[in-house]
């Protein structure tokens, strides 16, 4: 390692230059102060010794100018982030206690610089954890950090800010740096379509912006559905009590003029009730089910399912459906009342979409790890444009047939909260005038 440049002078170097001029003075000094004829002898022990006393000198200068120089290493070792340092020992306590004052100095910036990249370390940690992107903008608009949840959301993060998008992160930070204070918009991104909140913050100290993204698609998709389900439930709530006042007031007067009518209007106030209050417990059921995962335990998908077929059965024959079941014992890890709840609403989607004469079958079986149970019918079917909104809350394929045959528009949407809920899914096929069916797939459990 070199340890002098051009223009620069060595300590040992120094030191006999000194002593050679002090040398050469003392020897002008002598010839002067001696008679003619001992100038020359005296000149020439006045060199002699000079010459000895230089040696000695530059042996000395040597001896103090090495752990100089090794301490020189030492500091750039140190400096270059090397830990495993130590000063050498010397035999003048100078120079010795100057090497462990440096050996000091070294171990405090080794642990000084440990501490700085575990701290590093542990906030980079925090921030790639973090779901919201975090991009942190230099003051010359040079991009100094970005986390992976920003480049999820971005895409590839550049070195410019100029380059990053889409092009509201750029307006956002440099809104935040022309104003001094935080800054935020809401952007789009085209492929997929999703809906970002970008929130600039500024440091008060320089010029430098963190930017915080965070992803707001499914928060307001949720107050969409939230808004939509209020303004749907009302309506549909509304419905049946206009139907009932409606209804009342007619029997009121036929009773009073003793009219025959009076039993028809009573049947329509009990079928406008009935309806009313399927529609309360569908409301309960979706609630209840939306605010929590539910208590699994062992149950047989087969036996739920030839359970609710003979709760049904009486209705559908009486109505002109032929029903069929056909169940291989199935264990199932969930929750008996919800499993039946699925199934319910399945087998009444069914029987209110089948004209008379038709057949409704359901089965129940094993497939590897899963059970699978299938409800398929013969009725009207499903155009297949609907197919991808049948399990939406109050959606109806047509929406006067269901409401005229007693249906609440929420049987299928609490069928899927419960396959969701189970770690399974359900699905649909069907194709217009051909029937329907739907298939409830669920993750199986050993028995024994």
């Amino acid at each position: 390692m070199g340890r002098g440049g051009g223009g620069r002078w060595g300590l040992a170097t120094l030191l006999v230059a000194g002593y050679a001029v002090v040398c050469v003075v003392l020897i002008a000094v002598v010839t002067t102060a001696v008679g003619p004829s001992a100038r020359r002898p005296a000149a020439a022990s006045a060199a002699f010794a000079g010459l000895a006393g230089a040696v000695v000198v530059a042996f000395a200068a040597r001896r103090l100018a090495a752990p100089m120089a090794d301490l020189t290493d030492v500091a750039r070792a140190a400096a270059g982030g090397n830990r495993e340092v130590s000063a050498p020992r010397s035999a003048v306590q100078e120079i010795d206690e100057l090497g462990l004052a440096v050996a000091f100095m070294a171990s405090g910036f080794a642990d000084r610089a440990l501490q700085a990249e575990v701290s590093v370390e542990g906030l980079e940690a925090v921030l790639g954890a973090l779901p919201q992107g975090t991009v942190l903008v230099g003051a010359d608009e040079g991009v100094a950090y970005a986390n992976r949840a920003a480049e999820e959301m971005l895409g590839p993060i550049p070195g410019r800010l100029a380059a990053l998008a889409p092009l509201g992160c750029q307006a956002v930070v440099r809104e935040a740096k022309e104003r001094g204070a935080q800054a935020e918009r809401v952007l789009e991104t085209a492929t997929p379509v999703r809906r970002l909140r970008a929130t600039a913050t500024p440091f008060d100290d320089d010029d430098r912006v963190l930017l915080v993204v965070v992803d707001v698609t499914d928060q307001e998709r949720g107050d969409e559905i939230r808004r939509d389900f209020v303004a749907n439930a009302s309506h549909e709530l509304k419905t049946p009590v206009a139907a009932i006042v409606a209804a009342a007031e007619a029997l009121r007067v036929a009773v009073d003029r003793g009219d025959e009518s009076a039993v028809r209007f009573a049947r329509q106030v009990e079928a406008s009730a009935r309806w009313l209050d399927d529609l309360v417990v569908d409301l309960l059921d979706l609630s209840r089910l939306e605010r929590g995962s539910p208590d699994l335990s062992p149950v047989r998908l087969d036996l739920v399912a030839r359970d609710e077929v003979e709760r049904l059965r009486e209705r559908a024959e009486a109505e002109g459906r032929v029903l069929r079941v056909e169940a291989q014992e199935v264990v199932v890890a969930g929750s008996r009342r919800d499993l039946a709840i699925a199934v319910r609403n399945l087998l009444d989607n069914a029987v209110r979409s089948t004209g008379e004469g038709g057949t409704i079958e359901v089965e129940v079986r094993a497939e590897g790890e899963e059970a699978v149970l299938s409800v398929a019918d013969t009725g009207e079917g499903i155009p297949t444009r609907d197919l991808d909104r049948v399990f939406e809350r109050f959606y109806r394929v047509d929406g006067g047939r269901s409401r005229a045959t007693g249906g609440t528009g929420l049987g299928l949407a609490i069928v899927r909260h419960v396959a969701v809920g189970h770690d399974g899914a359900v699905s649909v096929e069907s194709e217009l005038g051909s029937g329907s069916t739907f298939t409830l797939r669920l993750p199986r459990r050993a028995t024994g």
